[in-house]
């Protein structure tokens, strides 16, 4: 799902670190918190358009 065109710079770059593989799901959600705790605005955004990374999709094998 491609994001908005509004979608803040700082989100932008935190997901295209992501889509490189220069950081993991865990970096992707410490970043994400930290970018909300400095601006708190950014919350309905990400609640909106980033709910997804709220997950932890790893599986653990057995």
């Amino acid at each position: 799902m491609p994001m908005p065109k509004n979608t803040p710079a700082v989100f932008d770059e935190i997901l295209a670190d992501y889509r490189h593989g220069t950081i993991d799901a865990d970096a992707v959600r410490k970043r994400i918190a930290d970018a909300i705790k400095a601006d708190p605005a950014l919350q309905k955004f990400k609640d909106e358009h980033l709910a997804w990374t709220d997950y932890d999709d790893t599986v653990e094998w057995l």
